[in-house]
C-alpha cells in the first residue's frame, strides 16, 4: 500500500471535497454522504465512490456519534436502525445488479429529488413507531446502493419539533449504525476492498480538517445560511453528473 506525499498531492481536488462535505456534515449532522457521493463520482467509477463514501462516512459518524451519543434520542435511533436492517438485502442486490453508469445517474437523480422535496415539500410526516421504521427500511435500501442513508431521514425529520442538537447527534448515531451494517453487507456480497481502502486512506486528512473546522465554528455560523448553501450546491453538482452519463 504505497501512501506518499506525491500520491497526497494527486488526490488534493478529491480531498478538498471531503473536507467541504465534513465540515457542512459536523455543521449541520447531515450532509456528509449526500455531498460527497456526487462530487466523488467525478474522480471514481461510480461503485467505488459509494464503497469510499461508505468508509468515509463510517469514520466520521464514530467520532461524531461517540461524542454526542447522550444527546442522541436513542429510541428513535432503534426505530430507524431496525428498518435498515429490514432494507439492507434489497439494497445490496441491486448494488451488485445495475452498472456503475446506471448506479452514477441513479445517485445523482436522488440526490436532486432529495434537494428539491425538503427545499419546496413542507408536509410532515407524523412522528410514529411504525414511519420510524418505514423510513430506516427506505435508507437501508439507499445506503446499500447509493452510499447515502440521508434522504428518507431528512423528508422524514424536516420538520419535525425535535430541537436541533439531539437532531444532529441522533443523526451521527444513527448514520454510523447504517455505515457498518452496510460495509458489512456490500463485503459478505463480495465487494473488492484494497483499492478503495488505499485511497479512503488518502482522504482522510480531509475529513479530519473538516471535523475539526465545523466543531470550532458551530457556535458561530447561522444554520440557515448553511442550508440554503446546500441547497443551491446540490442541485448544480446533480445536474452536471446526470449530464455527464446522458451524453456518453
Amino acid at each position: 500500500m504505497d501512501l506518499s506525499l506525491a500520491g497526497l498531492c494527486a488526490h488534493l481536488l478529491p480531498l478538498g471535497c471531503v473536507a467541504l462535505a465534513s465540515l457542512l456534515q459536523s455543521l449541520t449532522g447531515f450532509g456528509l454522504a449526500i455531498v460527497l457521493a456526487p462530487f466523488l463520482m467525478f474522480f471514481y467509477d461510480a461503485k467505488d465512490a459509494v464503497s469510499l463514501v461508505l468508509l468515509i462516512c463510517f469514520t466520521g459518524n464514530f467520532v461524531q456519534g461517540a461524542t454526542h451519543f447522550r444527546t442522541a434520542d436513542r429510541k428513535l435511533v432503534g426505530l430507524l436502525y431496525a428498518g435498515v436492517l429490514i432494507g439492507l438485502p434489497l439494497g445490496t442486490w441491486i448494488f451488485f445488479t445495475v452498472s456503475s453508469e446506471t448506479l452514477k445517474f441513479w445517485i445523482n437523480a436522488m440526490v436532486l429529488v432529495s434537494v428539491l422535496i425538503t427545499g419546496f415539500a413542507h408536509t410532515r410526516f407524523r412522528e410514529t413507531n411504525a414511519n420510524a421504521i418505514r423510513t430506516g427500511i427506505l435508507s437501508g435500501i439507499t445506503s446499500a446502493t447509493t452510499g447515502m442513508s440521508g434522504p428518507p431521514i431528512l423528508l422524514y425529520l424536516a420538520h419535525t419539533k425535535i430541537a436541533p442538537e439531539i437532531l444532529r447527534a441522533s443523526c451521527f448515531v444513527f448514520f454510523f449504525l447504517c455505515n457498518v451494517s452496510t460495509l458489512v453487507s456490500h463485503t459478505l456480497g463480495g465487494m473488492s476492498v484494497t483499492y478503495v481502502l488505499t485511497e479512503y486512506l488518502y482522504l482522510l486528512p480531509g475529513l479530519a480538517l473538516g471535523i475539526l473546522l465545523g466543531d470550532a465554528l458551530f457556535p458561530y455560523l447561522p444554520k440557515t445560511w448553511i442550508r440554503k448553501f446546500i441547497n443551491l450546491l446540490l442541485p448544480i453538482t446533480s445536474i452536471i453528473g446526470m449530464a455527464e452519463v446522458l451524453l456518453k
